[in-house]
């Protein structure tokens, strides 16, 4: 669950902020260019997804979340640096983290599940992602206008997010694989 409510926080963080980071750090108006930050990290997703798809459900989840920290990290020292090139490339990191963090959480919940429990498990899983993707998206804004601005709401975003994926990491090295007694 953590690591499900992290990616979709981040996309959520990508579309809700990103084209105002990237005029904060480019200084162009340029919508495409705005929009650009949220394709590269789709595009590096589903990059990551179909690199992935035949690994084990625990190495996809393993790599996402490694990923997450990582990419998360370096877009948020990008905002405190004011480098573009460098949110773009923490941007690319953190795409894969959100691809394979999310395809690793439903690949290792969902076959725990009996046959006629999945639907009701991929739903809940579904809920968990969306009020991740809106939840934290509806704070920053409040953030943005109410708090201590852009930069610091996207600093203090990109924590939280850091701290939901280092739980989730905390999750999967505490549990042992399948098999393993």
């Amino acid at each position: 669950v953590p690591v499900l409510f992290a990616v979709w926080a981040l996309a959520g963080l990508y579309g809700a902020l990103g084209p105002a980071l990237v005029h904060a750090l480019t200084g162009s108006g340029d919508v495409v260019l705005g929009g650009l930050s949220l394709f590269v990290l789709a595009a590096s997703a589903v990059v990551a997804i179909v690199v992935l798809r035949r690994a084990a459900a625990r190495t996809v989840m393993l790599v996402g979340i490694l990923a997450l920290i990582t990419g998360v990290a370096v877009t948020v020292a990008a905002v405190t640096a004011g480098s573009a090139g460098l949110f773009f490339a923490g941007s690319v990191i953190a795409g894969v983290g959100f691809g394979s963090g999310f395809q690793g959480g439903i690949r290792i919940v969902v076959p725990l599940a009996a046959p006629h429990q999945r639907a009701g498990l991929v739903s809940l899983l579904y809920v968990v992602s969306y009020l991740g993707l809106g939840g934290p998206a509806v704070i920053a804004g409040f953030g943005v206008v109410h708090g201590g601005g852009l930069i610091d709401t996207a600093r203090y975003y990109g924590a939280a997010v850091i701290a939901l994926a280092a739980l989730a990491l905390f999750g999967l090295l505490k549990t042992r694989p399948q098999g393993v007694r």
